[in-house]
């Protein structure tokens, strides 16, 4: 079973600049995901160096040199499972979001998502549908990250709400 950190959308400039709890997850985690919009360089490479296992896409916020360095989606396996990892530039309210992701996606076992700020975590016809909000507080907004756990007969998620 292997259990992976899921971020998106943290929008600061280093990761010092996230909540305590978040930090402390990035210092244990062996995987991170993280779903797009760091929006410095500098947290990609601290991501890369913290965990043993690094997998990210570019957000619509991510200056060229992120986007250089990362793709725009990708796919993943690990132990027979496929993840999909995408910052879709579409939106606005996410209306349709998650059947639109499922539909772009037919052969995986789960998406993960970032852009819409907003939590997810569901099931649409089989895939697990994971977005874990946005790594940061603002406003009436708390941070939240999700946890993906894999393993051969299942993957599943859970939204942490941090602070």
């Amino acid at each position: 079973m292997t259990r992976i950190l899921v971020l998106s959308d943290t929008h600061v400039t280093t990761i010092q600049a996230l909540p305590e709890e978040i930090i402390q997850a990035i210092s244990e985690a062996e995987w991170i995901v993280h779903c797009g919009d760091y929006t410095s360089i500098t947290v990609v490479e601290e991501l890369r160096g913290s965990a043993r296992h690094f997998v990210g896409v570019y957000g619509n916020t991510d200056p060229r040199d992120i986007c250089n360095q990362l793709p725009f989606q990708t796919i993943f396996e690990l132990e027979g499972k496929k993840v999909a990892v995408v910052h879709p530039p579409w939106g606005g309210p996410p209306d349709g979001l998650e059947a639109e992701l499922a539909a772009r996606f037919p052969h995986v076992d789960a998406i993960l998502f970032g852009h819409t700020h907003e939590p997810c975590n569901l099931r649409l016809n089989g895939t697990l549908l994971l977005n874990p909000g946005q790594s940061y507080p603002s406003f009436m907004t708390p941070a939240s990250v999700a946890i993906l756990t894999v393993n051969k007969q299942k993957v599943s998620g859970e939204v942490l709400i941090v602070g």
